[in-house]
């Protein structure tokens, strides 16, 4: 790496039309005087020097020097000061008081280069406030990036103080992105400050690092019909296949037979003897017909063969379920590259290692090594680095029924296979309608990018990823070898290409049941009633946090609640209801007032909120199926407090049955919707 001092980073800086401050770049106090001279007074004089990057800890930045005298002496100190390292001296022209804002860019080594923009001077500690997108960058991206810093209103203007040239700002960072994309051997770039006025802006200090050299890398882009056998296979060999209850070569097979796969199976075992009377065979080879898929179950010491089996096969597809790869660290690292080559040798895709495979309810695949129940099918498709998509949550999933799935992958190491490859496969993929992914890491940042702003366009994508702390970081490490990267970094990528980010499991699936549920809404206006105050409450806060609007309520529905609430009851969104449940009972009460919610222009979906109690068990596709139904673009909603586990689901089988999610709390609702929201907008926006 060499880094550029200052005077060469703003020079660089200029040649790319980026404002900096006028300066002389000196050897002798002589030369400074000059230089001073053409700058007018007051000036700066700093330390010029690649290996001074911190000027200021050391004492190579004097400020407000006033005259030749002042000049003079503090040249001869300066060159004393660092007489112990090469330099040379840099006098400034003082740049004017104004608003500090420190600008960076660096090349992250997931996604590529990214530009920053925080707020400087003594704000930098305080409020750690940072912004960060993806390159190239727009003037609305940009003028984005500002507008998320929590120092904004700063920036707007407060109390007498004029607001600064945010249009002059915006440019500049987008002049960093170019010259980021322009200058692929740059590293890093540092701007503090970059002082920012009511009419322009200026860098005053920078610092850039070079790498010594960059190596062109042209990615490998497999074909998305590659992909298919895992889901598709017509036959597959399951090597490790075993009599013995218990273990996952036994597991596999009951979960095929149980879910009724439709192609033909060809269990692998050196014994040759029949395993849950279907005819076995010792390798691989030996199978008489095409393997269009293999799984391999078997100890570590022993997949380099059954590969190299596969391969002589002919066999296209893998499934590698043994880990101790990446998963372990570096020794195993270099295992897992060493059977990769292999495999691209051979033409053949691997899934894994430390991977269970994947689920396709349809055609009755299921390669869990967890007993599974036959799982509904449906529109979801799940992609994980985690096999708990296709063991307890595969469970939860055919016990619970919150959605059917259309195919799930869970990807382990990703030696070979990667989201990427996922996102391509699904986003064409007819039978899958909404795509839910758990991520540790990204292999190929700019393939994942492209990928998931084409799949955005088609359908929503849901990604949960872990390490958004330093501790979830390092533990990815450990899991599954992932490099996770900056977790900022990872929400630009979401904004930039549409992913709808949420942050845990729970989220997850609630957003999920949402989006495979129910229409899209048009925008993010709520309509709200509730059988107890509590929940008008708290689903105002949650609205608050998750950017939800409520609405007022108009004159005509105002007139039509009136017909059922009493003349003293205040009636605003979110509605109390519990005044005419008293007079009128749930039923009647309930279903009046959605349908006013829903008849009122802009509102674009309503939650319904239920104490469940005996009184509140009603039949719920008679109450509002008719309603639903005159609806179909409006989303609705159902929460639900207390009760017991037989009234919890009968309010959940009854509104299931009519295509609506229920959730336990209000506050999960309002997230849902929320996210269903922001994504109907980028909709909106990218068909425009």
């Amino acid at each position: 790496m060499r880094i550029l001092n200052e005077f060469e980073s703003k020079r660089l800086l200029k040649e790319w039309r980026l404002p900096v401050i006028d300066e002389v770049l000196v050897e002798t106090g002589a030369e400074a005087l000059k230089a001073a001279e053409t700058l007018t007074y007051p000036v700066a004089l700093k330390v010029c020097s690649p290996e001074v990057p911190h000027k200021t800890e050391r004492g190579g930045v004097k400020l407000g020097i006033a005259d030749a005298a002042a000049l003079k002496a503090e040249a001869r100190a300066m060159r004393k000061r660092f007489d112990d390292v090469p330099h040379t001296l840099l006098v400034q022209r003082m740049a004017p008081t104004g608003l500090e804002l420190i600008l960076g860019a660096r090349r992250d080594p997931v996604f590529g280069p990214v530009v920053m923009v925080g707020m400087g001077g003594v704000y930098a500690e305080v409020l750690r406030d940072m912004s960060i997108e993806l390159v190239p960058l727009s003037q609305r991206s940009a003028l984005g990036m500002l507008d998320r810093l929590k120092g904004r209103a700063l920036l707007r203007g407060y109390r007498g103080v004029n607001p600064v040239d945010l249009k002059t700002v915006a440019e500049v960072l987008v002049s960093l992105g170019r010259l980021m994309a322009g200058r692929p051997d740059i590293l890093e770039i540092d701007i503090n400050p970059l002082i920012a006025y009511p009419d322009g802006a200026v860098a005053v200090d920078a610092l850039i690092r070079l790498a010594e050299q960059t190596v062109p890398h042209a990615p490998r882009r497999p074909a998305v019909r590659t992909v298919d056998p895992f889901f598709h296979p017509r036959s597959l060999a399951l090597i490790g296949a075993s009599r013995s209850p218990g273990k996952g070569g036994n597991i596999i097979l009951r979960n095929l037979m149980r879910a009724g796969f439709k192609g033909t199976v060809y269990p692998i075992n050196p014994s040759g003897h029949d395993i849950l009377g279907m005819k076995s065979y010792q390798r691989v080879s030996d199978v008489p017909g095409p393997v269009d898929l293999a799984m391999i179950v078997i100890p570590k010491a022993a997949v380099p063969e059954a590969l190299a089996d596969c391969a002589a096969k002919g066999v296209p597809s893998v499934i590698l379920s043994t880990g101790g790869y990446a998963d372990i660290g570096e020794a195993g690292t270099s295992e897992q590259a060493a059977l990769v080559s292999l495999a691209r040798a051979a033409s053949m895709r691997i899934m894994g290692p430390n991977s269970i495979g994947t689920i396709h309810p349809r055609l009755g695949l299921a390669t869990s090594i967890v007993g599974l129940e036959p799982i509904p099918s449906g529109g979801v498709s799940l992609v994980g680095q985690s096999g708990v998509f296709s063991s307890g949550w595969g469970r939860w999933i055919a016990d619970a029924k919150p959605f059917g799935i259309s195919k799930v992958a869970c990807i382990g190491n990703k030696g070979d296979i990667n989201e990427s490859d996922l996102l391509e496969y699904l986003a064409q993929d007819p039978e899958t309608t909404t795509i839910g992914m758990y991520l540790e890491g990204v292999v190929e940042g700019d393939r994942f990018i492209q990928a998931a702003a084409k799949a955005c366009r088609a359908k929503p994508v849901v990604v949960v990823k872990s390490g958004h702390t330093a501790a979830g970081a390092e533990a990815i490490a450990s899991h599954t070898g992932s490099l996770a990267g900056s977790d900022a970094v990872f929400d630009a990528v979401c904004r930039r290409t549409g992913l709808v980010r949420v942050h845990d499991s729970e989220a997850f699936f609630d957003t999920l049941s949402a989006f495979e549920s129910l229409p899209l809404p048009k925008s993010n206006r709520l309509g709200v009633l509730s059988i107890t105050g509590m929940g008008c409450v708290v689903t105002t806060d949650a609205c608050d946090e998750y950017g939800v609007e409520l609405p007022a309520l108009k004159p005509d529905t105002l007139k039509k609640l009136r017909a059922i609430m009493p003349a003293w009851a205040p009636v605003r969104n979110p509605i109390d209801i519990w005044s005419a449940v008293e007079q009128h009972g749930s039923l009647a009460t309930m279903r009046h007032i959605t349908r006013c919610l829903l008849e009122q222009g802009d509102i674009d979906a309503v939650l319904m909120i239920f104490v469940l109690m005996p009184e509140s068990i009603f039949d719920i596709g008679e109450a509002f199926g008719e309603i639903l139904r005159a609806f179909p673009d409006k989303p609705v909603f159902v929460a639900s407090y207390g009760g017991t586990a037989k009234e919890t689901a009968h309010v959940r089988e009854g509104f299931r049955k009519l295509g609506v999610p229920s959730y336990p709390t209000p506050e999960r609702a309002v997230y849902a919707f929320s996210r269903m929201a922001a994504y109907a907008r980028l909709r909106a926006r990218t068909s425009s």
